[in-house]
């Protein structure tokens, strides 16, 4: 299964559209997609607004591939679920954000094992087919970074 998620805070149509067009050409795969409040509703995958906070966490368990927008977010559940992760940008040029810091994200964690980077809708489809095949993420030492307390609060609330 293929889970996606557009996050907590805002619609992502564009990433939404574009993983419904890729369950109408990949019929034999499951996709559930948490599409949060977009005016795109899919017609090929399994969809919901939000998920509780248990629901997600069995949804990114039974996933085998997570496709995200670029947030850190994305990348620290990804990587606490040991899970491949598909990541596009948000563009502020679309609207879909205020800056374009998903871009700068998504740069500093292309070249990290697990994580498959498509910089555009048209790269979805190459990046899934190279998440199914490559490996998952690491779980990231992220002592380097932030206090243990810290990290411990970030993980219960994304996991949790």
């Amino acid at each position: 299964m293929i889970f996606v998620t557009v996050g907590s805070m805002m619609a992502f149509d564009r990433l939404i559209l574009s993983m419904d067009k890729w369950a109408l050409a990949h019929a034999d795969g499951e996709v559930l997609a948490q599409i949060g409040g977009g005016a795109y509703r899919p017609s090929h995958m399994r969809w919901t607004r939000m998920l509780s906070p248990s629901k997600f966490q069995e949804a990114v368990s039974n996933a085998a591939v997570l496709v995200a927008h670029a947030g850190m977010g994305s990348y620290f559940v990804a990587a606490k679920m040991r899970k491949p992760i598909v990541m596009l940008p948000r563009l502020a040029m679309n609207r879909e954000h205020t800056t374009d810091h998903q871009l700068h994200t998504i740069k500093w964690l292309r070249d990290k094992p697990g994580v498959y980077a498509a910089m555009s809708d048209d790269e979805l489809d190459s990046a899934i087919e190279k998440a199914m095949a490559g490996g998952h993420v690491a779980d990231a030492d992220f002592a380097n970074f932030a206090p243990e307390p810290f990290l411990m609060r970030v993980r219960q609330f994304l996991v949790n």
